[in-house]
């Protein structure tokens, strides 16, 4: 899959028309293709990716291995697809077209914008940031991680322009420190080292993040997030 066409499975949401009856064949082929990404998600969530099979995968998913490769072509690129499906959620949204993403847009002040960037990420985190703590340092998955990294730096700096035009950055900050600050913070690492790892609760992530993002991106003061026990 080139990048062109992955991008292209990013942003163009495709959703099931509701139909009465039995299936049709176009929507036994998606939940199937949804099973199997689901299941990809689990093993190379657990496994990470050198250790996950594709025969593992179909297992998983109820299908004969032929029908995972005839789907997905090769191992990497059942990989993208597990990620776009994590990070898109069941009824494949992009970021940029959520409710949430819409609800910061028309946020009246950074502080509430934030509120809903933060609750937002986390929905994204729950989903997907097992499967990338799992296979960010596999060499042979590289290509994948920094592509999507790619990305969400993406549409970091799109969100950061949208919050910029709410309040001024901090004094001295820049636009690219800015948004590799928000990068940090809201990153998939930085959820799982917390809450797998560190055994934070995603509120009380959210509640540092929130806090975090204005204070060091735009000098405002928030509540002072509560400490983990």
């Amino acid at each position: 899959m080139n990048d062109s066409s992955r991008m292209k499975a990013v942003v163009e949401p495709v959703k099931d028309e509701p139909r009465g009856g039995a299936p049709t064949r176009k929507e036994r082929a998606l939940a199937t293709r949804r099973r199997m990404m689901e299941a990809a998600n689990r093993e190379f969530s657990r496994r990470g990716y050198a250790r996950t099979t594709v025969d593992a995968v179909a297992a998983q998913a109820g299908v004969a291995v032929q029908t995972v490769y005839f789907t997905f072509h090769t191992k990497a690129e059942l990989l993208q697809a597990a990620y776009e499906h994590a990070v898109l959620g069941p009824e494949p949204v992009p970021p940029h077209l959520s409710g949430w993403w819409r609800a910061a847009e028309s946020a009246p002040d950074v502080t509430t914008a934030l509120g809903h960037v933060v609750a937002g990420n986390i929905e994204v985190f729950e989903r997907a940031a097992p499967l990338v703590w799992a296979v960010h340092g596999d060499e042979d998955a590289r290509p994948t991680y920094e592509f999507n990294e790619g990305l969400r730096r993406d549409g970091t700096e799109v969100m950061l322009s949208i919050l910029v035009a709410k309040h001024d950055l901090r004094s001295g900050l820049t636009n690219r420190q800015g948004r590799d600050i928000m990068l940090t913070i809201l990153g998939p690492l930085t959820f799982a080292m917390l809450t797998q790892e560190l055994g934070w609760t995603s509120e009380e992530y959210g509640s540092w993040a929130r806090h975090a993002l204005g204070h060091e991106i735009f000098g405002v003061a928030d509540e002072a997030p509560s400490s983990p026990d």
